[in-house]
């Protein structure tokens, strides 16, 4: 039986986007809950990077090799970026605390942007499987 779905690599690629997006809103989450904690550093990771290591195929330090024909192919949208890189301070207080309002919510913005953007990609894409399947279906 033929796997629609793992064949497209539109659909690999938004479904990494949107394991990227998730991962990233988590992180800014915690570094808003973050926000009056003496001592708390800022943690990020840069979603271009890893959006550009996850298309050149650089999504997993190692990877899997099928020795059987009978093995499910694994699937490198569950690798996700290894460590979370603690960010240069534009502003630290007293308390060494470096969380910025003003910055986390404007990158908590771009990345719901990107993951509504991924996730559009991903039903035009699924829509087109769909409709080939009914047409298939009908014929």
């Amino acid at each position: 039986m033929f796997d629609l779905i793992s064949g497209n690599g539109m659909i690999q690629t938004m479904d990494r986007a949107l394991s990227l997006a998730s991962k990233r809103q988590t992180l800014i989450a915690s570094n808003l809950a973050n926000l009056d904690t003496p001592g708390y550093r800022t943690k990020d990771f840069s979603f271009e990077a890893a959006m550009k290591a996850a298309v050149s195929g650089h999504n997993s330090p190692t990877s899997l090799r099928s020795t059987h024909p009978m093995h499910l192919q694994g699937s490198a949208s569950s690798a996700l970026p290894a460590s979370t890189d603690a960010l240069l301070p534009q502003a630290e207080r007293n308390d060494g605390n470096d969380v910025s309002l003003d910055r986390e919510n404007i990158l908590l913005s771009r990345t719901q942007s990107s993951y509504q953007t991924a996730s559009t990609f991903m039903q035009v894409e699924l829509r087109k499987l769909y409709a080939t399947i009914r047409e298939s279906v009908a014929h």
